[in-house]
């Protein structure tokens, strides 16, 4: 089959558009996922990785940052809670270790 054929060029195209619509799905599904390990005290979303910005965490101070604008997908602390890392849970800032 000669690799200008337009059932060659149609094949190919066909492989594409599978590859992206398997691709997309998996990206959707992956993000299911996440969405559904979410604690009740956590919400799913996209917010900023740069240190000081995005979730609050135990012992560290806010200040205010220059933020990226890419965002990391994933569950994170509801509103005023701080992400404590020795069990990873949201608590208040009272719950926080000193």
């Amino acid at each position: 089959m000669a690799s200008n054929s337009p059932i060659f060029i149609a094949l190919c195209l066909a492989i594409v558009v599978l590859e992206l619509n398997t691709w997309t799905c998996k990206e959707v599904l992956g993000e299911e996922a996440i969405k559904k390990s979410c604690k009740p005290w956590e919400t799913f979303g996209c917010i900023s990785p740069t240190p000081g910005c995005g979730e609050n965490k135990c012992g560290e101070a806010k200040r205010p940052n220059i933020c990226a604008e890419s965002c990391g997908i994933g569950c994170w602390c509801r509103g005023s809670l701080y992400r404590r890392k020795r069990d990873n849970k949201c608590v208040p800032i009272h719950e926080c270790p000193l």
